[in-house]
């Protein structure tokens, strides 16, 4: 079966976060150099304009040549987002995962997730733990594979670069099983691993520094999920 699920999760300067989602079917976004996306049931227009260079990798390869495919079309772009009749302007972010390998089976015991974007820096992470470990940093488009992850820092590139996080707000914590709170019938199509895996999102002011040397500040988006038993 295939079915349309579209999430949006809001979280103010307060650190108020709203969850809203759908199942109604819209148009596909149209990805070139700008995206463009509306969903009128979620009440939100996006147009993301893209600045750097896209990055696709193959992170996995089963005993079937199956392949989870990562394409981060949009690695920062300057977007414009109208929610609720508000126009927010800032940095963004897009990509998309292709995957014929049901996400139970992929070899993961924990994800981190995340990015960094300022004026002059781009950097995003992808972490796995389990039986295929994956350790990847793009710092403006090379990519670094030794990473340190701690709970407020990461250190990177032989221990030159530290990306420092502050003021580290939640943003939502819990079960993916509560994405299908409200269409309990699409719990049949995940099997309980995927249900009990633990999500957990923050958002923190950074600080992104080269041998102590502060080089910027802004703000990051990551994520940590921990798969279910």
């Amino acid at each position: 079966m295939r079915f349309v699920y579209s999430g949006l999760v809001f979280c103010d300067a307060e650190g108020l976060t709203t969850e809203k989602s759908t199942l109604r079917k819209t148009k596909k976004p149209v990805v070139n150099g700008t995206i463009h996306f509306n969903n009128k049931f979620l009440k939100t227009g996006v147009s993301l304009k893209r600045t750097n260079d896209p990055i696709t990798r193959s992170l996995y390869k089963d005993n079937g040549n199956n392949e989870l495919i990562w394409n981060c079309h949009h690695p920062k772009a300057l977007a414009e987002i109208i929610y609720n009749g508000s126009i927010y302007k800032g940095f963004g972010y897009a990509e998309t995962l292709f995957s014929p390998i049901e996400p139970g089976n992929l070899p993961i015991d924990e994800l981190r997730w995340g990015r960094f974007l300022s004026d002059s820096y781009t950097l995003i992470w992808i972490n796995w733990k389990g039986k295929y470990p994956v350790n990847k940093i793009f710092f403006n488009s090379i990519e670094y594979n030794d990473a340190i992850f701690e709970n407020d820092i990461i250190v990177f590139g032989d221990g030159i670069y530290q990306l420092k996080f502050l003021e580290i707000q939640l943003i939502r914590k819990g079960k993916l099983s509560r994405l299908f709170s409200k269409m309990k019938l699409l719990k049949i199509f995940f099997n309980r691993k995927i249900l009990n895996s633990v999500e957990i999102k923050y958002k923190a002011r950074t600080s992104l520094s080269k041998n102590s040397i502060v080089l910027s500040n802004d703000w990051s988006l990551y994520e940590i999920v921990t798969w279910g038993k």
